[in-house]
């Protein structure tokens, strides 16, 4: 075993979101309760925070505490490329989503790109396709104007690299990460999407140790990956193809690369499994949950 003894186990429940054609929809997953439900009788500490539609921040915090689960932090999507006339709309949301965060007792949340304006990369992923240096600035000062706005509440937001979007390769992520100090942005790394991608993820983590407050936490299959990209495939059909896997099924070291964040790492280590190996969703997170404490312990009780 290889422990992080003040980390803490948490879920983003999208197994339960996953879609046959490789995508998600939320629609799917049960009704806010019994899904915390069976987060919980997983085996797992926390949620990843996620507000029901109508429902007040106070509504979901007690939910969450009678469940005996604690609130991780959540996730915020960008869904401008900086140049396209929506920033001033995209500030005011996360500004809405920092007051959120605020209100359910969090100071940090995750902040990543939408992938629905880099079509080119959903075609050829994981590649860096059609880099633009002037589209990465756009970005850049975008992703700093969120960041104030957030900020402004309480809560600092935290880059995710994601495939499929203009933030991808290890040096677009870098390079918004040294454009904006570590007091205004942190950097949240996702194991699967990074390694996908072709990044070095344990030298990344280990770079910007000290600006992670938490970590997604998934496994893959790189071979499938590569034999995607060998192929010319899209998005989807790697996913469909048998990218994703649960902690411990898959291709990555992960004991290696999450031990870069050191000892004293007192974060998060929130499982994402985006299309379940095991059928079963709620078998799927049992079995996350379990190898997760036998490789790196039980976390804070």
């Amino acid at each position: 075993m290889t422990a992080l003894p003040g980390s803490r186990l948490a879920l983003n429940p999208i197994q339960w979101m996953a879609t046959d054609d490789g995508w998600l929809d939320p629609s799917k997953a049960p009704e806010t309760p019994e899904l915390l439900s069976l987060v919980k009788k997983a085996g797992f500490d926390g949620v990843m925070a996620a507000v029901p539609a109508e429902w007040t921040a106070k509504q979901y915090t007690e939910l969450v505490a009678d469940t005996g689960l604690e609130l991780a932090p959540g996730y915020f999507v960008c869904r401008s490329d900086g140049r396209d006339g929506k920033q001033d709309d995209v500030v005011e949301d996360a500004a809405r989503i920092g007051r959120q965060h605020a209100e359910l007792g969090l100071d940090v949340v995750g902040l990543g790109l939408g992938m629905g304006n880099a079509e080119a990369r959903l075609a050829r992923p994981a590649q860096g396709t059609d880099p633009e240096p002037a589209r990465l600035e756009a970005i850049t000062e975008l992703i700093g104007r969120i960041a104030a706005a957030m900020l402004a509440e309480g809560v600092r937001p935290a880059l995710h690299p994601h495939v499929g979007t203009w933030v991808e390769t290890d040096s677009e992520g870098r390079s918004v990460l040294e454009a904006l100090p570590a007091d205004q942005l942190g950097f949240l790394p996702d194991t699967g999407h990074l390694a996908w991608a072709g990044v070095d993820v344990r030298a990344l983590i280990s770079d910007y140790a000290g600006r992670v407050p938490f970590v997604h936490v998934k496994d893959c299959r790189l071979s499938v990956g590569e034999q995607g990209r060998a192929g010319d495939w899209d998005y989807k059909k790697i996913v469909r193809s048998g990218l994703w896997v649960e902690p411990g099924r898959g291709e990555l070291p992960l004991v290696e690369i999450l031990g870069a964040l050191g000892n004293d790492f007192g974060g998060w280590l929130m499982v994402e499994v985006d299309k379940p190996d095991i059928a079963d969703p709620y078998e799927s997170a049992v079995a996350s949950a379990t190898w997760m404490r036998a490789t790196f312990g039980g976390g804070r009780q």
